[in-house]
């Protein structure tokens, strides 16, 4: 069984991630006095409280640098390495969750793909899906929201997996890839 997360702005920076019952929760913000510095912080349903799973260094637009659970920043080329495919568009972003288990994003069908990359075998199968939002008439307002639809598999590393889509999609988005 998987999980339908749905952004609720088309913004990276300002947003939520969550589930239809909102057990996932996700808030992401980038203050405008501090536009360097994007947090993401999951909601503990049980305590009602917010707790830090990862901040992103931004420099003139661009993810630079990435912490996890309040650790310390790593260069984001070292905690997302990209490997170049043998043609253009076949590059892939490897990350390690944390946990040992090593993951790639790649792009297929012009969705973001999330595949199990450990011990160098890849899954055929997608563990996660990012769809991008859609507009009435590629313009105006959103008719669909972003979502990424998550296996049940990979929800222990939600984390890290949310914190890559950020840092990969921001990228996309800005044609860095």
């Amino acid at each position: 069984m998987s999980q339908k997360l749905t952004l609720t702005t088309a913004s990276l920076l300002n947003t939520t991630i969550s589930n239809a019952t909102d057990a996932i929760y996700y808030d992401i913000q980038t203050p405008e006095w501090e536009p360097q510095l994007t947090t993401v912080r999951r909601l503990d349903s049980r305590t009602g409280t917010y707790e830090l799973t990862g901040s992103i260094r931004n420099q003139a637009d661009k993810p630079v640098a990435v912490s996890m659970y309040g650790g310390e920043f790593e260069p984001e080329e070292q905690w997302l390495k990209k490997i170049d495919g043998s043609m253009p568009g076949e590059s892939q972003w490897q990350f390690n969750d944390g946990e040992g288990n090593v993951f790639a994003w790649s792009v297929a069908n012009g969705n973001l793909e999330l595949r199990s990359a450990d011990e160098g075998v890849k899954t055929k199968r997608a563990l996660a899906t990012f769809y991008q939002h859609r507009r009435y008439l590629m313009v105006g307002m959103i008719s669909q929201h972003a979502y990424l639809e998550v296996d049940s598999s990979v929800i222990e590393s939600v984390d890290a997996v949310i914190l890559s889509l950020l840092v990969v999609e921001r990228k996309r988005r800005v044609k860095v890839l």
